[in-house]
């Protein structure tokens, strides 16, 4: 367990430097992270050192990377994954066997997703007995995107996990599965309940945990329609929540299902709690009801990446990327001005976090999925509305109760 809330509570820490990291001025950060392994030694260093490997998971990865004989140390091929197969070139820079192996990848040879900054070093080193072993995954990158200094210490968290889940099976270890959501679900949850905590008090960091859990059900309903596997719910302290899907969409329609059956599906817990507090006159559901409809009347806000932000990507998606991109600048500038008037600084951070990932080149290129058809244009932004129209229903008649 300790082990868990430290992997955790690395996330959360290298996350939360970036705004220092980018005000200092400081581009070149190394990640470390460690895992226990219930496997022996050897096993877990014939997975963590692979040059050709298939890496169960969610989804699947396929390693393929062969010698090149004319030049000595360097491994050329594939990283496969969701039906896409990205070049992946790297030279071995030292390598004890049975201990500890570190490589650079080649930018010029590789995909961008492979090598989203310069110098960038991966080191691996397994240290243990014949029954457990110790996983150490260092990586070392110079930034030079923004999106870097997120995805870097999340493929170092997910990368540990991976390679100890494959070495386990390899032991004969059987995953816990459900359990591991569960777990993680409940890890993340209790560090954002301290972090709500110290923010509003301990009867609000209870509710906020309530309403946010609710509406990420509503995620995960949609994905499961969808036959999209998932990952597990995971808060963040001091913004909220999140359900991870597996696999990409396949279009804009199966995003927008996914973005509105959070506010949606919390639609009927907020009625329900809106209903209670009528009746019985309870400060509770007086309070549940009012944060609920707020929590999920703010997260129709059209900014990206809250669900209000990708369920409008979707509806615009008929239109082109050109005005799908600028929206989401004209939207940015929004949010800033939200938060100024409201006093946010939580929403002033964020937006200020996600500004280079709108402006980046990348974005202006990503990969544009199949956009909405008529139907479901009309479906998607009936429902949006709709939506809007409800929590702001439910705010105005819950404020305006008279209690006795």
């Amino acid at each position: 367990m300790i082990q868990v809330v430290s992997q955790f509570w690395f996330l959360i820490r290298e996350i939360l430097r970036i705004p220092f990291d980018i005000i200092s001025g400081t581009k070149r950060r190394a990640y470390a992270i460690a895992a226990d392994v219930a496997a022996p030694k050897d096993v877990t260093w014939s997975v963590a050192s692979a040059h050709q490997i298939r890496l169960e998971g969610i989804p699947p990865i396929e390693i393929d990377a062969r010698p090149q004989p004319e030049r000595p140390g360097v491994y050329k091929g594939t990283v496969s994954f969701s039906n896409r197969a990205l070049a992946f070139a790297y030279r071995v820079l030292e390598e004890r066997p049975g201990e500890a192996m570190s490589l650079v990848v080649l930018p010029e040879e590789s995909a961008p997703e492979c090598c989203p900054g310069d110098n960038y070093v991966c080191a691996v080193a397994v240290t243990g007995n014949e029954t457990s072993s110790v996983l150490s995954v260092n990586l070392q990158i110079t930034h030079v995107k923004f999106s870097s200094r997120f995805s870097i210490p999340l493929a170092a968290f997910l990368n540990s996990r991976r390679i100890k889940r494959n070495a386990e099976l390899r032991a004969g270890v059987t995953p816990a599965g459900f359990t591991d959501q569960v777990k993680n679900a409940v890890i993340t949850g209790v560090l954002t309940f301290a972090s709500f905590f110290a923010l509003f008090g301990w009867s609000e960091a209870a509710m906020l945990i309530a309403v946010i859990l609710i509406h990420e059900f509503g995620h995960v309903i949609a994905m499961r329609w969808l036959g999209i596997p998932v990952k597990g719910i995971y808060f963040v302290p001091f913004f909220g929540g999140v359900a991870v899907g597996a696999d990409s969409y396949r279009n804009e329609g199966e995003r927008g299902l996914v973005a509105i059956m959070g506010p949606a599906f919390s639609m009927t817990t907020t009625a329900l709690f809106a209903f209670l507090a009528a009746q019985s006159k309870d400060s509770l559901m007086h309070d549940l009801a009012y944060m609920s409809a707020v929590v999920n009347g703010f997260n129709l806000a059209p900014i990206f990446p809250l669900d209000g932000g990708h369920v409008v990507q979707s509806l615009l998606s008929r239109f082109g990327p050109g005005v799908t991109a600028a929206f989401h600048r004209v939207a940015l500038f929004a949010g800033l001005a939200l938060a100024m008037a409201i006093q946010s600084y939580t929403l002033a951070i964020l937006m200020i976090l996600i500004a280079p990932s709108i402006f980046s080149k990348q974005s202006a290129n990503r990969t544009q999925l199949a956009p909405l058809t008529t139907f479901s244009w009309v479906l998607l932004a009936t429902g949006y509305i709709a939506s809007f129209v409800f929590y702001g229903g439910v705010i105005v008649d819950v404020t305006s109760a008279q209690w006795p």
